[in-house]
């Protein structure tokens, strides 16, 4: 893919991703990508297509910030803060995915975000409590 043609792919990618519309975002993919995520990973096509049917992707808006997306031959990286909701409670954190595209697909995603403040923002009784208490256990050892 020429290097400039890259960062609309990707807001495009992303952008068919909120509507939810399944087959957009797949039709950005090579057939046997593979997305890695701080989660789960995920290779083939069919495998990506089951997560973006989950509800693990609802309401999922993404926004540019920092240093937006930065291009280096097939590669890129997208820094962004994501927004989506895990059981109908909403959560926010900021997100680095790096992307290498194989002619004009998406061949790897690789997806970073902090697991830890997801926790915080979705949890409830016993586990926020707990979540909780790594946050000020952690503070306290940079104090």
């Amino acid at each position: 893919m020429a290097k400039e043609n890259i960062p609309k792919t990707m807001r495009d990618f992303v952008e068919s991703m909120g509507k939810k519309d399944v087959e957009k975002t797949l039709s950005y993919l090579t057939e046997d990508a593979e997305w890695v995520t701080p989660i789960l990973t995920l290779k083939g096509k069919e495998a990506i297509k089951k997560y973006l049917s989950s509800e693990a992707v609802q309401g999922m808006k993404v926004t540019e910030t920092g240093n937006g997306i930065i291009v280096e031959e097939n590669k890129a990286f997208f820094e962004h803060v994501i927004e989506v909701s895990y059981g109908g409670k909403n959560a926010k954190a900021l997100a680095i995915c790096a992307y290498e595209f194989n002619d004009e697909k998406i061949k790897l995603l690789r997806t970073v975000f902090d697991r830890l403040l997801v926790a915080q923002q979705v949890s409830g009784g016993i586990p926020k409590m707990l979540v909780n208490q790594i946050v000020k256990q952690t503070e306290k050892m940079v104090e």
